[in-house]
């Protein structure tokens, strides 16, 4: 099976250097008979060169592991693909299939690993079997090259499309690897159910993360963050209601416990923020918005996210991004 991963952001390289790590373990033990080859795809030709003299690092459980995996930036160095995990962000998946386009045969198994839901839309376009990968796996990326592993989570593969059930021994397979991999896997036949569980996560945590510099667990220690961030997975779980999305468990809780079980990980929003990178606000609180808008439902809350969030990125070219920290918790 031919694996690439597209992105050597904070999760791509996570999962990039787990499935490397349990696909070497097997073949040195001789418990792997299978032809098995991981890529990992870059849009950047200097970065792909960096990564393939330097290897990926992982830090994990006090430890880091060098990985030494193939690196490309040319999907024409790969050929054919049996799965493809896309691991960039929602702004940037409908150029990433364009540039891609090489690797997606009609075989071929994409899952996307986004937040938000902007990115559905485009995911229809593509030429593949089409699957959705809702993780709460926790990363940071601490440089290029360099991931750390900042918490466990449940990872659920799910088809995002009917008819492509021809799939699914190879979503089987994919899940086996995951799970090998020490990333715990299952399969969900309702995606969209857990694409918008993650989304209220995702709602409560990001942007008020990046606004007020903090890591997810140091969300918790302020009240008032606590506050706004239940009164905006609210108003996305009223916006969901009213688009019939069935609603499991309590959301705020759920948000409230993924802030405890990830406390070190610094949000994928919080890491664009300190590196002066576009952010997915648009594909999360700002879906929300305008949901909201077309359904008559208020999101006052999320608006001023949104606002406060596209004020930071404004100001992006008057900020010195070696100054940007988080905040520690006092």
């Amino acid at each position: 099976m031919r694996i690439i991963i597209v992105g050597p952001g904070a999760l791509g390289s996570l999962l990039a250097a787990r499935i490397f790590l349990f696909l070497r373990e097997r073949k040195n033990s001789g418990a792997d008979n299978d032809d098995h080859r991981l890529y990992l795809l870059d849009h950047r030709a200097d970065r792909a060169q960096l990564l393939n003299e330097h290897g990926l690092r992982l830090k994990d459980n006090g430890r880091t592991v060098v990985c030494r995996l193939r690196v490309t930036a040319d999907p024409g160095e790969i050929g054919h693909c049996d799965v493809l995990f896309l691991c960039v962000k929602a702004l940037a998946v409908a150029s990433t299939l364009s540039s891609i386009s090489p690797l997606l045969a009609p075989q071929t198994l994409l899952i996307a690993m986004q937040n938000g839901i902007g990115h559905l839309a485009v995911l229809t376009r593509s030429p593949c079997n089409t699957a959705a990968g809702i993780t709460s796996e926790g990363a940071t990326l601490l440089g290029p090259g360099h991931v750390r592993h900042c918490g466990s989570g449940i990872t659920r593969l799910g088809l995002l499309r009917a008819g492509h059930d021809a799939a699914l021994p190879l979503l089987q397979e994919t899940t086996r690897l995951l799970n090998g991999a020490g990333l715990p896997a299952e399969i969900t036949h309702h995606p969209l159910h857990h694409i918008w569980a993650k989304l209220f996560v995702n709602v409560g945590i990001n942007a008020l993360s990046a606004v007020h510099r903090r890591t997810n667990g140091q969300l918790l220690t302020s009240e008032p963050i606590r506050e706004q961030m239940q009164k905006a997975v609210n108003e996305a779980v009223a916006v969901a209601r009213a688009k019939d999305i069935p609603i499991v468990g309590d959301p705020v809780s759920a948000t409230f416990k993924v802030c405890r079980t990830t406390r070190n990980n610094v949000s994928s929003m919080l890491q664009d923020v300190m590196h002066q990178r576009p952010t997915e606000i648009d594909a999360i609180n700002g879906a929300v918005v305008a949901a909201g808008e077309q359904l008559g439902i208020a999101t006052p809350v999320n608006r001023e996210l949104v606002r406060q969030i596209k004020a930071i990125e404004a100001a992006y070219d008057r900020a010195d991004p070696a100054k940007e920290t988080i905040h520690e918790q006092n």
